[in-house]
């Protein structure tokens, strides 16, 4: 399929659109464009990716003909995947946590009540949008705390170091 699955990677696995039509900022985008709504669900949630090095996925329907895969920020561990026209995206992220061997590591996020709980059944963990937003502030915030850190400390060790007065 399409992950790699690594006993130690944890997964989070989004069902986009219905995300998107959940979420009043992002349907609003969505009324001038698809594509649009989808990058900006991408950038809210990249920071989970980022902090926690979570492997982070955007399951998508769509009339391709099969499954096809996308890396929006060129790295392996984020992917737009989209669901062939005979399978939804809620199929396509069913199949995945079926097959992974620890779908303890899955965390799947959808509004959709049914697709929670037969995620749940299998194992994994499951969340609405809401929980996935203040995930992601959370993410976002320690990321710019983790930023100033470095920023600090860099400025400390580029004292300097030649026993000159300029």
């Amino acid at each position: 399929m399409v992950f790699r699955f690594m006993s130690e990677e944890r997964y989070l696995l989004i069902d986009a659109y219905n995300v998107i039509y959940a979420t009043d900022e992002l349907r609003e985008v969505l009324r001038g464009n698809l594509d649009a709504a989808r990058d900006r669900l991408t950038e809210m949630v990249a920071s989970i990716h980022d902090a926690e090095g979570v492997r982070t996925a955007l399951i998508l329907d769509s009339r391709n003909t099969s499954l096809e895969v996308d890396h929006p920020f060129g790295k392996k561990t984020f992917e737009w995947i989209y669901a062939p026209a005979g399978l939804s995206a809620d199929g396509v992220i069913e199949r995945i946590v079926a097959r992974i061997s620890n779908p303890a590591r899955v965390t799947v996020v959808s509004q959709d009540n049914m697709v929670r709980e037969s995620i749940r059944a299998n194992g994994a963990m499951a969340m609405d949008a809401e929980e996935l937003f203040a995930w992601a502030r959370a993410c976002g915030v320690r990321l710019i705390q983790d930023a100033q850190r470095r920023r600090k400390a860099n400025a400390s060790e580029w004292k300097n170091g030649l026993d000159i007065d300029l």
